[in-house]
């Protein structure tokens, strides 16, 4: 009987740590979502607390998650300690796949985002650029047309582009 208990407790156990985890769709989803409710992107953060990823890439979904999450926020401490923590990750992210376009385009959307007193603005240009000479080949890449005319359209709406470079990605994604 003791068996058959501690089984259980560990079946159970294992399926939440499985359902608490957040795949790379969802995240993308409730990221993306952000530009109807704003409040998503705490909901992501705290999906994510649950089990924090190790992949870069659900890293840097989590650090622009926690960076955005002060805007549903009320007290400046908190608001100061999620963006810092997600900058903190976001470019932990980077330095571990620095020629990923979506991590690099997470880093840019907040960095442009971010009021400009918290002084996170070091790699907007940088960024900008390798996302331009990348994202033709990211688009190739499987599952990544989608989130490839998202990035695009972010970019595109953006005040860091030229005219020519919003001509020139506007032919890539669309």
């Amino acid at each position: 009987m003791r068996i058959l208990i501690t089984i259980f407790s560990l079946l159970f156990s294992t399926i939440q740590i499985v359902e608490a985890q957040v795949n790379l769709s969802q995240a993308r989803s409730n990221y993306l979502g952000m530009d109807k409710d704003e409040c998503k992107a705490l909901e992501l953060s705290k999906k994510f607390e649950k089990s924090p990823p190790l992949d870069a890439l659900l890293k840097a979904y989590y650090g622009a998650s926690l960076a955005a999450a002060p805007a549903c926020l009320g007290n400046p401490m908190e608001k100061l300690k999620y963006f810092r923590k997600g900058k903190q990750l976001l470019d932990e992210s980077v330095k571990q796949q620095s020629a990923n376009v979506e991590i690099r385009f997470l880093r840019f959307a907040t960095q442009t985002k971010a009021p400009s007193f918290l002084g996170y603005t070091s790699n907007i240009d940088e960024d900008k650029i390798f996302i331009l000479k990348n994202i033709g080949n990211y688009a190739k890449g499987h599952g990544n047309a989608d989130m490839s005319k998202q990035i695009g359209n972010f970019l595109i709406a953006s005040a860091e582009l030229s005219s020519s470079e919003k001509a020139g990605l506007t032919a890539i994604v669309k």
